[in-house]
């Protein structure tokens, strides 16, 4: 069990899987684990209700937070290590999902809002926390094995990406969707193969189809009860199960896993 207490960044928390990542993150998983520490991000701008049982007083809420903005994303960051000197994990969850475009082409606004958003929001908050962790200790950021105390490379940070199964299987009417989260799951491997060997762990999870308020927006029920009846379990994943996936890959057990892991539709694929 980790003796230290975390400290976290996580993107699009105040609900679907972002939230459900922040519950699984505060919920004490062994007596002699501290809490962690938990800095949210997210465009809405009231934080969500979360149980009283759960140790919120560790949580740092950003409402109103703009991703694509790289200038808002620095003075947050700022603000971040005035209070969190040490960042350990990054959760990318925050992500817009327009309703499908049938029989017709997406306009360039959307694309480009939806591609910004997505993908953009993605590169900003991972390369201002890259840019932490690597700046932090120069010796082990240029991968110099003795910095990390010998023996191959030493673990000190991690970054999960949420995709989407739309990356291998685009839906009808969602191009600019599927693109962005391609672009997102590409974006993870190149950074993987350039970081990894500097202590920097990076996932990509990809989930399938799961019942969240964006789902709900996005799509009529006709199409949600359709895309269940479809899905290889039979149902769409709940959000629970996708924060779970991420909660393993930034644990320390689960070792130094790079590249990519795909949620189908609540069936894990390694």
């Amino acid at each position: 069990m980790p003796s230290d207490s975390k400290t976290y960044i996580l993107t699009g928390s105040f609900s679907g899987i972002g939230l459900a990542i922040l519950t699984h993150l505060l919920t004490p998983k062994h007596p002699d684990t501290p809490p962690p520490t938990i800095h949210v991000l997210d465009l809405a701008s009231a934080p969500p209700t979360l149980p009283a049982t759960l140790p919120t007083a560790i949580i740092h809420f950003y409402p109103n937070t703009d991703v694509t903005s790289r200038a808002g994303i620095t003075a947050i960051f700022d603000r971040i290590l005035a209070q969190s000197p040490q960042i350990d994990e990054l959760i990318n969850s925050a992500g817009i999902c327009p309703p499908p475009t049938i029989g017709g082409f997406e306009n360039d606004e959307l694309f480009d809002r939806v591609l910004d958003v997505n993908l953009r929001g993605t590169w900003i908050l991972g390369t201002e926390f890259l840019k932490h962790v690597l700046n932090k200790d120069a010796d082990a950021a240029a991968g110099n094995p003795g910095a990390a105390g010998g023996g191959g490379v030493h673990v000190r940070a991690a970054i999960v990406n949420i995709a989407s199964r739309a990356a291998f299987s685009p839906p009808p009417g969602m191009v600019a969707y599927a693109t962005s989260k391609y672009a997102v799951l590409g974006l993870t491997k190149a950074w993987a193969k350039e970081y990894t060997s500097r202590g920097v762990r990076l996932n990509c999870v990809a989930p399938g189809g799961t019942r969240t308020p964006l789902v709900d927006s996005a799509l009529t029920e006709g199409m949600i009860d359709a895309y269940a009846e479809s899905a290889p379990m039979g149902r769409l994943a709940a959000p629970e199960e996708i924060a779970s996936v991420v909660g393993f890959l930034l644990e320390g057990g689960a070792g130094f896993v790079s590249g990519q892991m795909v949620v189908v539709d609540g069936g894990y694929y390694l």
